[in-house]
């Protein structure tokens, strides 16, 4: 028979791994952040990014984040595009530069 103490700990150690692999996995940045990235000069405001490539986000906007992906900060895009087709983009936030671009299923 498992003592509850046991059982306890082992849910604790099974939580604690499933949050740091989450943790790990992306994390996003507040808004507040984003507004003083932009504002020192540290990344480039997205709308000034997506009009670099102004076919490519042709359509309606569904989600946008900036956040860290294995350390490294990416826009992260989503357009529902005209085709009825939704595409999700990786944007690197200084140069605009499109990282990754998949369909979503």
């Amino acid at each position: 028979m498992i003592k509850f103490t046991h059982l306890l700990g082992v849910v604790a150690l099974v939580c604690t791994g499933l949050l740091s692999s989450l943790a790990s996995a992306g994390s996003d940045v507040d808004q507040d952040k984003v507004l003083e990235l932009v504002r020192d000069g540290k990344i480039r405001p997205l709308a000034e990014l997506m009009a670099q490539n102004p076919g490519r986000f042709n359509g309606h906007l569904l989600d946008v984040e900036l956040e860290y992906e294995r350390d490294v900060l990416v826009y992260e895009i989503e357009v529902l595009g005209q085709d009825g087709v939704v595409r999700e983009f990786y944007l690197d936030p200084v140069t605009g530069e499109v990282l990754k671009e998949e369909i979503e299923d």
